[in-house]
Protein backbone atom coordinates (compact mmCIF):
# COMPACT_ATOMS: atom_id res chain seq x y z
CA UNK A 1 0.00 0.00 0.00
CA UNK A 2 1.15 3.04 -1.14
CA UNK A 3 1.40 6.77 0.86
CA UNK A 4 -1.75 8.29 -0.02
CA UNK A 5 -3.56 4.75 -0.16
CA UNK A 6 -2.64 4.68 3.39
CA UNK A 7 -3.07 7.85 4.44
CA UNK A 8 -7.18 8.08 2.95
CA UNK A 9 -7.47 4.40 4.50
CA UNK A 10 -6.46 6.03 8.08
CA UNK A 11 -8.74 9.27 7.21
CA UNK A 12 -11.47 6.35 6.55
CA UNK A 13 -11.17 4.98 9.67
CA UNK A 14 -11.61 8.34 11.63
CA UNK A 15 -14.55 9.48 9.57
CA UNK A 16 -16.34 6.14 9.91
CA UNK A 17 -17.02 6.28 5.96
CA UNK A 18 -15.23 3.78 3.73
CA UNK A 19 -13.28 5.17 0.88
CA UNK A 20 -16.18 3.67 -1.75
CA UNK A 21 -18.89 5.16 0.12
CA UNK A 22 -17.00 9.35 0.19
CA UNK A 23 -19.86 11.56 -1.67
CA UNK A 24 -17.69 14.59 -3.80
CA UNK A 25 -18.22 16.53 -0.53
CA UNK A 26 -16.55 14.15 1.70
CA UNK A 27 -13.83 13.28 -1.00
CA UNK A 28 -12.71 16.92 -1.16
CA UNK A 29 -12.50 17.41 2.50
CA UNK A 30 -10.12 14.64 2.49
CA UNK A 31 -7.85 15.89 0.06
CA UNK A 32 -7.86 19.29 1.66
CA UNK A 33 -7.12 17.70 4.91
CA UNK A 34 -4.16 15.57 2.94
CA UNK A 35 -2.54 19.02 1.33
CA UNK A 36 -2.83 21.20 4.67
CA UNK A 37 -1.15 17.67 6.72
CA UNK A 38 1.69 18.01 4.08
CA UNK A 39 2.19 22.09 4.69
CA UNK A 40 1.69 21.69 8.28
CA UNK A 41 5.02 19.07 8.13
CA UNK A 42 7.11 20.70 5.34
CA UNK A 43 6.60 24.54 6.91
CA UNK A 44 5.77 23.70 10.69
CA UNK A 45 7.41 27.15 11.03
CA UNK A 46 10.00 25.87 13.72
CA UNK A 47 12.82 23.68 11.87
CA UNK A 48 14.77 23.75 8.05
CA UNK A 49 14.12 19.97 7.42
CA UNK A 50 17.34 18.47 5.82
CA UNK A 51 15.20 16.87 3.19
CA UNK A 52 14.13 20.11 1.75
CA UNK A 53 17.81 20.58 0.60
CA UNK A 54 18.46 17.66 -1.75
CA UNK A 55 21.45 17.76 -4.00
CA UNK A 56 21.55 17.75 -7.61
CA UNK A 57 24.52 15.99 -9.71
CA UNK A 58 24.73 16.47 -13.21
CA UNK A 59 27.45 16.74 -16.10
CA UNK A 60 28.31 19.72 -18.67
CA UNK A 61 28.32 18.73 -22.72
CA UNK A 62 30.87 20.40 -24.48
CA UNK A 63 29.26 23.68 -26.20
CA UNK A 64 26.66 23.82 -23.80
CA UNK A 65 25.49 25.98 -21.49
CA UNK A 66 21.81 25.76 -21.03
CA UNK A 67 20.79 22.85 -18.40
CA UNK A 68 17.02 22.30 -17.21
CA UNK A 69 16.92 21.55 -13.21
CA UNK A 70 15.00 19.41 -10.97
CA UNK A 71 11.12 20.26 -11.12
CA UNK A 72 11.46 21.14 -6.79
CA UNK A 73 14.28 23.51 -7.21
CA UNK A 74 13.90 26.92 -5.87
CA UNK A 75 17.31 28.00 -5.28
CA UNK A 76 20.85 26.77 -4.55
CA UNK A 77 21.77 27.35 -0.95
CA UNK A 78 25.77 27.54 -2.02
CA UNK A 79 27.97 27.66 -4.62
CA UNK A 80 27.65 25.41 -7.49
CA UNK A 81 30.75 22.58 -7.11
CA UNK A 82 33.41 20.73 -9.44
CA UNK A 83 33.30 16.88 -8.45
CA UNK A 84 35.23 14.05 -9.35
CA UNK A 85 38.41 14.71 -10.99
CA UNK A 86 37.60 18.74 -11.34
CA UNK A 87 37.46 18.68 -8.08
CA UNK A 88 40.00 21.18 -7.58
CA UNK A 89 38.34 24.26 -9.36
CA UNK A 90 36.61 26.84 -7.91
CA UNK A 91 33.13 26.90 -7.28
CA UNK A 92 31.08 28.32 -9.48
CA UNK A 93 29.00 31.43 -8.42
CA UNK A 94 25.71 33.05 -8.59
CA UNK A 95 25.42 35.88 -10.89
CA UNK A 96 21.92 38.01 -11.94
CA UNK A 97 21.15 36.84 -15.33
CA UNK A 98 22.00 39.89 -16.78
CA UNK A 99 25.56 39.68 -15.77
CA UNK A 100 25.38 36.64 -17.45
CA UNK A 101 23.74 37.59 -20.75
CA UNK A 102 26.10 40.30 -20.94
CA UNK A 103 29.56 38.10 -20.37
CA UNK A 104 28.15 35.86 -22.67
CA UNK A 105 28.02 38.18 -25.57
CA UNK A 106 30.42 40.39 -24.27
CA UNK A 107 33.08 37.10 -24.18
CA UNK A 108 32.65 34.83 -26.45
CA UNK A 109 34.71 31.54 -25.97
CA UNK A 110 34.08 28.15 -24.13
CA UNK A 111 36.15 27.51 -20.95
CA UNK A 112 35.81 26.03 -17.12
CA UNK A 113 32.66 27.60 -15.74
CA UNK A 114 33.24 30.28 -13.41
CA UNK A 115 29.59 32.09 -12.76
CA UNK A 116 25.64 30.46 -13.66
CA UNK A 117 22.79 32.04 -13.57
CA UNK A 118 18.85 30.82 -13.01
CA UNK A 119 16.01 31.48 -15.64
CA UNK A 120 12.31 30.36 -15.32
CA UNK A 121 11.18 28.56 -18.76
CA UNK A 122 8.52 30.26 -20.24
CA UNK A 123 5.21 28.40 -19.35
CA UNK A 124 2.24 27.78 -21.33
CA UNK A 125 0.14 25.02 -18.46
CA UNK A 126 0.69 21.94 -21.02
CA UNK A 127 3.63 20.64 -19.20
CA UNK A 128 5.03 21.89 -15.76
CA UNK A 129 7.24 25.31 -15.38
CA UNK A 130 11.02 24.32 -14.46
CA UNK A 131 13.91 26.45 -13.94
CA UNK A 132 16.79 26.55 -16.09
CA UNK A 133 20.79 26.48 -15.37
CA UNK A 134 23.03 28.70 -17.23
CA UNK A 135 26.49 28.41 -16.96
CA UNK A 136 29.26 31.23 -18.19
CA UNK A 137 31.43 30.60 -19.88
CA UNK A 138 29.89 27.91 -21.91
CA UNK A 139 31.83 24.47 -20.92
CA UNK A 140 34.49 23.24 -23.22
CA UNK A 141 34.57 19.98 -21.69
CA UNK A 142 32.73 17.56 -19.85
CA UNK A 143 32.47 18.40 -16.30
CA UNK A 144 30.60 16.75 -13.21
CA UNK A 145 28.88 19.35 -11.06
CA UNK A 146 27.00 19.06 -7.37
CA UNK A 147 25.04 21.86 -5.42
CA UNK A 148 22.62 21.56 -2.79
CA UNK A 149 19.90 23.34 -3.20
CA UNK A 150 16.40 24.10 -1.70
CA UNK A 151 13.47 22.41 -2.73
CA UNK A 152 10.00 24.75 -3.35
CA UNK A 153 6.62 24.01 -3.16
CA UNK A 154 5.64 20.74 -1.93
CA UNK A 155 3.05 19.32 -4.83
CA UNK A 156 0.14 17.69 -3.06
CA UNK A 157 -0.13 13.36 -3.56
CA UNK A 158 -1.62 11.67 -6.39
CA UNK A 159 -2.29 8.36 -7.80
CA UNK A 160 0.80 9.05 -10.40
CA UNK A 161 2.85 10.56 -7.21
CA UNK A 162 1.40 8.88 -4.05
CA UNK A 163 4.23 9.26 -1.76
CA UNK A 164 4.87 11.88 0.91
CA UNK A 165 8.57 13.65 0.92
CA UNK A 166 11.22 12.71 3.21
CA UNK A 167 11.04 9.43 2.57
CA UNK A 168 9.61 6.47 4.82
CA UNK A 169 10.89 7.35 8.40
CA UNK A 170 8.90 10.31 8.23
CA UNK A 171 5.85 8.87 7.04
CA UNK A 172 3.89 8.51 10.19
CA UNK A 173 4.38 11.97 10.83
CA UNK A 174 2.75 13.17 7.61
CA UNK A 175 -0.22 10.76 8.48
CA UNK A 176 -0.46 12.30 11.32
CA UNK A 177 -0.04 15.98 10.52
CA UNK A 178 -2.93 15.01 7.76
CA UNK A 179 -5.34 13.07 10.77
CA UNK A 180 -4.61 16.12 12.94
CA UNK A 181 -6.09 18.25 9.77
CA UNK A 182 -8.82 15.34 8.87
CA UNK A 183 -9.73 15.60 12.71
CA UNK A 184 -10.17 19.99 12.69
CA UNK A 185 -11.64 19.48 9.79
CA UNK A 186 -14.24 16.66 10.17
CA UNK A 187 -15.05 17.03 14.06
CA UNK A 188 -14.02 20.88 14.23
CA UNK A 189 -11.83 20.05 16.97
CA UNK A 190 -8.16 19.44 18.11
CA UNK A 191 -7.91 16.50 20.10
CA UNK A 192 -5.96 13.20 20.29
CA UNK A 193 -4.95 13.57 16.90
CA UNK A 194 -3.70 16.84 17.26
CA UNK A 195 -1.86 15.94 20.12
CA UNK A 196 -0.67 12.82 18.18
CA UNK A 197 1.02 15.29 15.22
CA UNK A 198 2.72 17.47 18.42
CA UNK A 199 4.45 14.42 19.33
CA UNK A 200 5.46 12.85 15.84
CA UNK A 201 6.47 16.69 14.57
CA UNK A 202 8.63 16.67 18.05
CA UNK A 203 10.38 13.63 17.75
CA UNK A 204 11.00 13.84 13.72
CA UNK A 205 12.54 16.98 14.18
CA UNK A 206 14.89 15.81 16.81
CA UNK A 207 15.79 12.99 14.58
CA UNK A 208 16.19 15.15 11.50
CA UNK A 209 18.56 18.01 13.90
CA UNK A 210 21.02 14.76 14.72
CA UNK A 211 21.61 14.49 11.03
CA UNK A 212 22.44 17.86 10.71
CA UNK A 213 26.10 18.82 10.35
CA UNK A 214 27.57 21.55 13.97
CA UNK A 215 29.20 23.84 10.80
CA UNK A 216 27.03 24.54 7.93
CA UNK A 217 29.61 26.76 6.43
CA UNK A 218 28.92 29.91 4.60
CA UNK A 219 25.77 30.39 3.45
CA UNK A 220 24.07 32.85 1.11
CA UNK A 221 22.25 35.61 2.99
CA UNK A 222 24.61 35.33 5.79
CA UNK A 223 23.40 35.28 9.46
CA UNK A 224 20.67 37.24 9.73
CA UNK A 225 17.50 36.01 10.87
CA UNK A 226 16.49 35.96 7.14
CA UNK A 227 19.58 34.35 5.75
CA UNK A 228 20.03 30.74 5.14
CA UNK A 229 22.57 30.53 8.06
CA UNK A 230 19.98 31.33 10.52
CA UNK A 231 17.47 29.39 9.05
CA UNK A 232 19.65 26.04 8.40
CA UNK A 233 21.25 26.17 11.76
CA UNK A 234 18.58 26.96 13.78
CA UNK A 235 16.16 24.39 15.66
CA UNK A 236 13.50 25.65 18.29
CA UNK A 237 11.83 22.26 19.82
CA UNK A 238 9.19 24.16 22.34
CA UNK A 239 6.05 25.04 21.57
CA UNK A 240 4.39 23.84 18.15
CA UNK A 241 1.02 25.12 18.25
CA UNK A 242 0.05 27.00 15.02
Amino acid sequence: MNDIELVRSEISSLVGTSESKWDSRTATDVESSIRKGIEAVVHCGIHQWSWMRPVHRFKTAEGQRRYTLPLDFEQFIDGISFDGAEYGYSSISQLPSSRVAYMYNEYEQNGVPTNYATEVESHDGTTQQQTLLILQPTPNSEYSLVGTYQVGPIRDLSTARPYFPGGPENRELFIAACLAQAEEKFWDMKGDKFDSFQTALQSAIARDHRKQPRNLGQMKGGSSRNGFRYKLSTTYLGETNA
